[in-house]
Formats: structure tokens, sequence, C-alpha cells
């Protein structure tokens, strides 16, 4: 039974170590996200870099053009509806396996779109009256995510990551809370 024991103990420890000598030999990732996709109709990419065991960095680029948000922003549900962002980020690893590991992230994020407010018409001529009026927004935030990503076949990536945060310049027009919600498909390679 120590027999079979070690040698199962043995083998596994042997597959760690080589996933772990695949995967730190892959420095590069690529990634979509599916839940962006197909709940808010929005292009997500990602790409990422490893440096050493536990940290790494990439951005994150969105573009939407939801049907949705547009109704809602012409009907006058919401006042701002988000267009683009970039999303720079760190991560650092929290596990110590590299096939299946938690992540904290800190990520900054410039965002634009369209902003609609009700302005009043002073006129001498005739009495005042409102209107609405449209523009354009940027910002830029700083938030925090969480995460969980593991491989299969040392290359096919699969992620899940929450997180949030808030704009800091441009807080009258833009968003208060920006997030970064979603489930990741990529490529190590």
């Amino acid at each position: 039974m120590k027999k079979l024991f070690s040698l199962f103990l043995l083998i596994s420890l042997a597959s760690q170590a080589q996933e772990n000598t695949v995967l730190s030999s892959k420095k590069n990732e690529f990634r979509v996200d599916l839940l962006s996709a197909v709940v808010y109709t929005k292009a997500s990419i990602s790409y990422e870099r490893f440096f050493g065991k536990d940290f790494s960095t990439g951005i994150n680029v969105n573009f939407s053009n939801s049907n949705k948000l547009n109704e809602d922003f012409d009907n006058g549900y919401r006042n701002n509806v988000p267009k683009f962002e970039f999303n720079p980020y760190i991560r650092y690893a929290l596990s110590k396996s590299k096939s299946r590991y938690y992540f904290a992230e800190i990520f900054g994020s410039y965002n634009g779109g369209d902003y609609k407010e009700i302005i009043r018409i002073v006129d001498m001529a005739m009495p005042d009256y409102y209107t609405t009026k449209k523009s354009k927004y940027t910002d830029f935030g700083l938030g925090g995510s969480l995460g969980y990503k593991m491989y299969f076949k040392d290359s096919i990536a699969l992620e899940f990551i929450v997180g949030f945060g808030s704009n800091l310049t441009n807080r009258d027009k833009s968003p208060d809370v920006i997030s970064r919600v979603g489930l990741n498909l990529g490529y190590r390679f």
C-alpha cells in the first residue's frame, strides 16, 4: 500500500512539475469575453503577458453598441451610455498552482460614451423652454478585481473575473461605477 501511495504521489508531482514548466514557458495569452458578448452585446478582448511566477500585466478593450442600452438612453431611462473602454491591469496570482489559480487585479479604465442632459433655453423673444442636449464624455477610473483562471491542455484558458472601480475625472457625465465582470475563453502561447 505504501508503494502504491508513493507511486501515485510521485506521478502527481511529476505531472504538476511538467505542467508548470509548460505553462511557464508560454508568456502570452489572448482572451475573448463570452459573457459580455452574449449578455451585453459588447465586444471584449484581452491580451496578457506573464512575468515571473506570480505577476502578469495586460490590457482589456471593450466596444459596445447595445440596442437595449441605446433604447434606454433614447427613452430617458439613463443619462449616459458607455461605448468604449481601455483597461490596463496588473495581476498577482494568489495560488501556487499555475494551471488553476485565484488572482487579484488592479486596473485602470479609460472609458467614454454618450451623455444626455435636459437644459433650459432662455430666449428673450419667447418663453423659456427645455430641450435635450446630447454630448460625448470620456473619463479615467481605477478599480480592483478578483478572479479564477484554469487551463486545459496547457493552452486553453477559462477565466471568471469580478471587479469594480470608480470614475475619477468627469463624474457629472460619466457613470459613477465601472465594472469588470466576465467569463473569458482564451489561448496561451
